[in-house]
């Protein structure tokens, strides 16, 4: 009967399970009893019985030979002296394992017969003879069977099954007949089937005279017989394995001393086997404080032990080696991903949590020469190789490099002696305080307001734990970058994982935002999370090493790169200076607004000032702020709005016109004013498009009948009309038409009118200051069917009021334009001039100068109040309006305007938390550069200009302007910045520290 299964990993847990290696391959830890956690894995007393395959392994060997050639691999190991190890042959399975009955699905399901599944227990080793290839096939894909594999796929498998008392109940071994099909291939054939029945054994992967691999240094034949044949990983060149390895399938000391621990004799000298004379050197390896005292426990140590030879060196030949922490659990989880793994099992299913075992180590079976009653053994430390050793030890896959320098020690054994000998690394790196200290998951610590710290993941299951505050439709990238002790980012020492959590969630689960892995960034040693919020609250931002590890050499320098607000929210479409506030700012940053790139001004940790660029279609955008080092970056989505928003209103302020004589402007400008949904504040920089039927000229327009511009800074938007055709005309304007449907619309008409002589004013209705003194231009059209005359005589006269002509009359130009001027003294009483065609006087037309009383007049920006440029740059002109305040507010000339400006550095704000990259913003005592004072008046339309700023001052300062008239005033701040700071804050956010700021011993915290 046949059965489907899951996966190949629950065919072959030994295949995909991470071992315990440098002695065991697996450990006891949770999912077994509590009383055997810490125990390695083994057959129960030492008896293993394995079942052969009903059919032939290869051409040349059928099913006898292949049982006569798998228990000479097994005589192996069962021949080891001082073991109690037996390997019987049972009996054969039921069936001849073939394509035919072990297949694979495409969801990674696999149909096997039933007693070689890892529940055949009545069959506790099932030797698979795969004639030609095709459940390998099966089992690894198509191909993996082929004669080009044989390298990886001649022989594989392992145990998959397990009792809860620590003892192995199955394994499955598969030979591949593929790769034996001649004699020239047994050899290699045998050595990889010896290593996969060390497997089956429950033995590990170990690192012993790695040189002979490395060839650094060039390794003699001493180094090949203490070459370990339980050694992770062969090079490809080894074919035939003999090229590389004499002697390659025979177990060497390291391998003996592994498999005595696993099936230690229970009688010192069995009858079956002379046993050698065997001690034992045991111990932990420790990390030290600063004064050279023990300290934490050190895993993924390999320790080696050589004897000391009869020329008093120590051996190349007998190696013994051991893994501190081999027993301890090098992956037990962590709080940011949880502590089970993808198929619900718990990583710390292997390994025990005994802190006792956290950097223990066990030499057992190491062999006292014949005829000697005793012996010396040196002891030396080593890192484990992250290539070729990849998958030795409780770190495994990812080696950690040990921290500190042992010197060697010389312990002298006689037989069955047991010496505790711990190993103290002297040296060692020294955790300190740091911003994290302290933290728990119900009690975080306080980010770091300029967003970068430095931190220790230090004690066994430790992690750092820390509260910030964040808004609804915003991202952050927290970076954290593990370093070496001399500063480097390195990817063998912390893993770091991060995740985030709302910090009312106390579940302790893992986090809903989290990095499932670390290293996920092109940047050495560097972890990045990318977090979206939903809601406006406080977050729990958590680091931890992925194996749930902790150590004094686990340092990392992290980020939290979060824009939090834009300030204002609205700019206009051509672009404007906007403030952005967040956590981890600093040069070198970018920003870009709906896509497009803006200029970075000036960047403190929590501010930066930016020149955001001209905008798409009016409406909401996203401005991203990116770090290019790292990859970091945070969006702000839809919190900045370009012109007009959806709820903005569009009013019409000045809308009514008179007859008005085809091809001469209408008396009044029609004004609309762009306002927010309050009706109030002004919506400055939107679109505003005008048009007008039947050909009309709009001056807006520059004389088309149709245009799109900008409403200013306060929300206006003028234009003078002129009809072309004889009727009503109407205009149309429309806010952001192009974003919103249907937009806001408002509509004014003109009547047109022709006769043979017609006259028409230019503005005739004007708006004057009281008390000015000035000259008024005063122009009127000349047409005739709406066809300009030239050469015709106007004729001009004050009809009331005070005002001096500068002519009684003028003649028309070829446009049809004849112009005088008006001149007013002290203007305190309307005027008005009357101007009419000669000889008769007909038609005529009125200039009407109003005189508007100074409670009346109110400034208003029009453009170029909110500047900040980079030294160099000028200024662009500050624009303002006079008006005569109510509604419609209409311009009004010859009212002066006071202008005081003044040029000063400010010095920063001692307050004021991070760098200020940008020599900008600053609270102190300010210095004065300069002062200036200017008086403007205004002219047409009320509009009058100045270029901010005094000649001759260099450098970075601030400028600060009042312009005040009678009962009106403005104030406006510029700024001139210094260019950017360099990449020293840059590159500190990105990870890479000066190498100063690590010590070897103790890691200094820079932050």
């Amino acid at each position: 009967m046949r059965r489907r299964i899951l996966t190949l990993a629950a065919l072959l847990v030994g295949v995909s399970v991470s071992g315990f290696a440098g002695g065991p391959q697996f450990v006891a830890g949770s999912g077994f009893d509590p009383d055997v956690q810490g125990q390695s894995l083994n057959w129960a007393n030492g008896q293993v019985q394995y079942f052969t395959d009903r059919g032939d392994l290869s051409p040349i060997l059928n099913g006898s030979q292949a049982d006569a050639f798998v228990a000479d691999a097994f005589t192996r190991w069962t021949s080891t002296p001082g073991v109690t190890l037996t390997a019987t042959l049972a009996g054969h399975l039921a069936e001849d394992v073939s394509g035919a009955n072990v297949i694979g699905f495409p969801d990674g399901t696999y149909t096997v017969p039933d007693d070689i599944q890892p529940g055949a227990l009545a069959t506790p080793v099932g030797i698979v003879y795969d004639f030609d290839g095709q459940v390998t096939d099966a089992l690894l894909g198509i191909g993996a069977g082929g004669v080009a594999f044989c390298f990886t796929n001649a022989v594989y498998g392992g145990p998959d099954n397990f009792r809860n008392d620590a003892h192995l109940v199955h394994a499955l071994v598969v030979i591949n007949g593929k790769c034996a099909a001649n004699n020239s291939q047994l050899p290699d054939v045998r050595y990889r089937l010896v290593r996969t029945l060390g497997r089956a054994l429950g033995m590990g992967w170990s690192q012993a005279n790695l040189n002979v691999i490395t060839r650094n240094p060039v390794p003699g034949a001493d180094d090949f017989q203490g070459f370990a044949l339980m050694h992770f990983l062969d090079p490809v060149g080894c074919v035939p394995i003999r090229a590389c390895y004499p002697d390659a399938d025979v177990p060497k000391l390291d391998d003996r001393a592994a498999l005595r621990g696993l099936y230690r004799s229970a009688l010192k000298h069995p009858e079956s086997q002379q046993s050698p004379n065997v001690a034992r050197i045991h111990g932990s390896v420790f990390f030290t404080d600063a004064s050279g005292n023990q300290a934490q426990p050190m895993q993924g140590v390999n320790v080696v032990a050589r004897l000391i030879d009869d020329t008093g060196q120590p051996s190349r030949r007998y190696v013994a080696t051991s893994v501190s922490g081999f027993a301890f659990h090098g992956n037990a989880g962590n709080p940011i991903n949880g502590l089970v793994d993808a198929r619900g099992q718990r990583y710390d299913y292997f390994g025990s949590g005994d802190p006792a075992l956290e950097g223990a180590f066990d030499l057992a079976g190491l062999e006292i020469p014949d005829g000697s009653d005793s012996a010396q053994f040196q002891l030396t430390v080593e890192a484990l190789d992250p290539n070729w050793s990849e998958s030795v030890g409780p770190y495994a896959p990812a080696q950690v490099v040990p921290s500190g320098m042992f010197a060697p020690v010389v312990v002298t054994l006689h037989p069955d002696d047991d010496v505790a000998q711990d190993i103290l690394m002297q040296q060692s790196a020294v955790a300190g305080t740091h911003p994290g200290s302290g933290s728990t998951y119900a009690e975080p610590a306080d980010l770091p307001q300029g967003g970068g710290w430095g931190a220790w993941i230090s004690g066994y299951a430790d992690a750092d734990w820390f509260r910030f505050t964040a808004r609804a439709n915003r991202t952050a990238s927290v970076t954290a970058t593990a370093l070496d002790e001399q500063g480097h980012p390195s990817q063998s020492k912390l893993m770091p994982v991060i995740g985030i959590w709302q910090l009312s969630d106390q579940s302790g689960d893992p986090a809903p935002a989290a990095t499932p892995s670390a290293f996920n960034t092109l940047n050495p040693g560097m972890t990045r999370l990318d977090a979206q919020f939903a809601a406006d609250t406080d977050f729990r931002l958590g680091i931890a090493d992925a194996r749930g590890d902790g150590r004094p050499d686990y340092f990392y320098v992290a980020s939290l790169l979060y824009s939090d607000a834009v300030t204002p929210a609205r700019t206009s479409l051509a672009g404007g200076v906007a403030t952005l506030d967040g956590i981890g700012f600093h040069a070198g940053l970018q920003v870009r607004a709906a896509g497009i790139n803006s200029t970075v001004l000036s960047a403190s940790a929590n501010e930066m000032l930016v020149a955001l660029p001209p905008g798409p279609p009016d409406g909401t955008a996203s401005l991203t702020v990116t770090d290019p080092a790292s990859g970091a970056f945070s969006q702000m989505i839809d919190a900045l709005t370009y012109g007009a928003s959806a709820s903005d209103l569009l009013i019409l302020l000045q809308g009514a016109e008179p007859a008005t004589p085809i091809g001469s402007e209408a008396a009044n400008a029609i004004r609309v004013q762009a306002v927010a949904a309050d009706g109030a504040t002004p919506v400055g920089g939107a679109t505003v498009a005008w048009s007008m039927t039947n050909g009309g000229g709009l001056s807006v327009c520059g004389g088309l009948s149709t245009c799109s511009v900008l409403s200013d800074e306060s929300g206006m938007s003028a234009t003078r009309v002129t009809p072309t055709v004889t009727g009503v005309s109407t205009i149309t304007v429309l806010l952001a038409p192009a974003s919103y449907s249907p937009p806001q619309s408002r509509q004014a008409t003109v009547v047109g009118t022709a006769s043979a002589l017609d006259l028409g004013a230019v503005a005739p209705t004007k708006w004057i200051g009281q008390g000015a003194t000035l000259d008024v231009p005063l122009t009127v059209r000349v047409l005739n069917q709406g066809v300009p005359q030239a050469n015709v005589v106007v004729n001009f006269e004050v009809a009331r009021g005070s005002a001096t002509l500068s002519a009684s009359n003028a003649t028309t130009d070829n446009s049809g334009y004849a112009a005088i001027g008006a001149h007013l003294v002290n203007h305190s009483a309307d005027v008005q001039v009357a101007a009419c065609v000669a000889p008769d006087n007909n038609p005529c037309n009125t200039f009407t100068l109003f005189v508007t009383p100074a409670s009346l007049w109110s400034l208003q920006a029009v453009s170029g109040s909110v500047q900040v440029v980079p030294q160099g740059q000028p200024f662009q002109s500050l624009i303002l309006r006079v008006t005569d305040g109510p509604s419609p507010a209409n311009p009004v000339m010859g009212v002066a305007v006071l202008v005081d400006t003044t040029l000063a550095r400010v010095a920063p704000d001692p307050g004021r938390r991070g760098d200020d990259d940008g020599g900008g913003r600053g609270a102190g005592m300010p210095v004065v550069l300069g002062t200036s004072e200017a008086q403007l008046v205004s002219g047409q339309d009320g509009l009058m200009s100045l270029v901010p700023g005094i000649p001759g001052v260099d450098g970075s300062y601030d400028v600060f302007i009042i312009a005040a008239t009678s009962g009106a005033k403005l104030q406006f701040h510029m700024q001139v910045l210094s260019p950017m700071g360099g990449g020293g804050q840059q590159n500190r956010r990105a990870g890479a520290r000066p190498q100063q700021a690590l010590r070897p011993r103790t890691m200094m915290n820079p932050w």
